[in-house]
């Protein structure tokens, strides 16, 4: 998300793909890009910087296999079966190897790929004003001292199987420290939409940024790999998500009706029970199921009371003074959840019938 945004503020064309969960590829045009960035994020979770040989090292090998006697039917040990041929295990890759591999997949263009690793955590590696003793946010793979530099180089070799002949170069591939939190960074991500509009980077102003932020991310979400790599820039682009579409889904945001920051994080937080509940057809939900649908009908689907943010609460205000059996038992982000689904005519409460089916409002996110 916040590359896209970062894209977004340039003014100029672009794409950006979710390839898999910790590798984003970012290009310069939508159409017929000729540059692209892969960025590869990893968490840092066990020491509090990363070293060179942590980067590089390989994910351990798998435990062997232990090869059992079979006993016959008195106890004594029988031949031996025939033994199955063992294939020997590539070595696995580093971090640092698996990003570089995405110059393997697109050597084909005129300008190599950028690379970078971005992580939580700041990088020990040998550089800095006290060499041996700093850590650093950012550094040049190719700024290394040149025995980390053929450190490196030897370690993408064996790992890649990188013929002898070919040459490894570490120019445009970066190690960074990212400045997004690892907890609840959809907060940053808002800070930063809203920043970019007010610097007039961003335009028009996006009235509504939780909602923009949300739709977006969802949408990158949707389009990102989920099986394999892209093969190409074919590929990748028909995962992308374009300054067309990003656009338009701000757009979209600033349309819709803004629901109440803690209305939403109520449905967040109750929205996998909801669902669960619904499609127990011996859970006590019914009855407030079927309550929620009767008031619904019953008031018109409650448009009297205006947008839909003021719509719910009413709903709500009402279901709770009939106090129907066992609704008691139910927050208010759950039952809220309940009414979407009635509003969206969501298959489980079909059979109940009485809610409408034409057009619908759509749900904010």
């Amino acid at each position: 998300m916040l590359e896209t945004l970062k894209a977004h503020a340039t003014g100029e064309d672009y794409a950006v793909v979710l390839e898999w969960q910790q590798d984003i590829a970012v290009l310069d045009s939508s159409k017929q890009p000729t540059r692209v960035t892969f960025i590869q994020l990893k968490k840092n979770e066990s020491t509090h910087h990363w070293t060179l040989n942590g980067l590089l090292a390989p994910p351990p090998a798998p435990a062997a296999k232990l090869v059992q006697a079979t006993f016959d039917e008195t106890g004594a040990p029988t031949a031996p079966k025939r033994r199955m041929a063992i294939r020997s295990r590539k070595l696995g890759q580093s971090p640092l190897a698996k990003l570089y591999f995405h110059r393997q997949r697109f050597s084909a263009l005129t300008r190599p790929p950028e690379l970078v690793f971005a992580s939580n955590a700041p990088f020990y590696v040998g550089v800095g004003d006290d060499d041996q003793n700093e850590t650093v946010t950012a550094v040049e793979l190719c700024d290394l001292p040149a025995a980390s530099v053929a450190k490196v180089q030897e370690a993408f070799r064996k790992q890649l199987e990188v013929p002898e002949n070919e040459a490894i170069a570490l120019d445009g591939f970066r190690l960074t420290v990212t400045n997004c939190p690892t907890e609840e960074a959809h907060k940053f991500a808002i800070g930063e939409l809203v920043e970019l509009c007010q610097l007039k980077k961003i335009e028009p102003q996006v009235n509504a940024p939780f909602i923009a932020i949300c739709l977006v991310a969802s949408y990158v979400q949707q389009r990102a790999g989920k099986r394999a790599y892209a093969k190409d820039l074919a590929g990748l682009l028909e995962r992308a998500v374009t300054r067309t579409e990003v656009t338009q889904y701000f757009a979209a945001a600033n349309d819709t009706e803004v629901a109440d920051y803690e209305m939403v994080q109520e449905m967040e937080a109750a929205v996998n029970t909801a669902c669960a509940e619904v499609t127990n057809r011996a859970s006590v939900v019914w009855l407030t199921a079927q309550a929620l649908v009767d008031l619904y009908v019953k008031n018109n689907q409650y448009k009297a009371n205006g947008n839909l943010k003021a719509r719910l609460p009413a709903w709500l205000a009402d279901l709770r003074a009939m106090k129907v059996r066992d609704s008691h038992l139910y927050s208010d982000g759950f039952l809220y959840c309940l009414m979407a689904m009635t509003l969206k005519d969501a298959q489980p409460l079909r059979h109940l019938s009485t809610a409408a089916t034409g057009s619908q409002p759509e749900a904010a996110s």
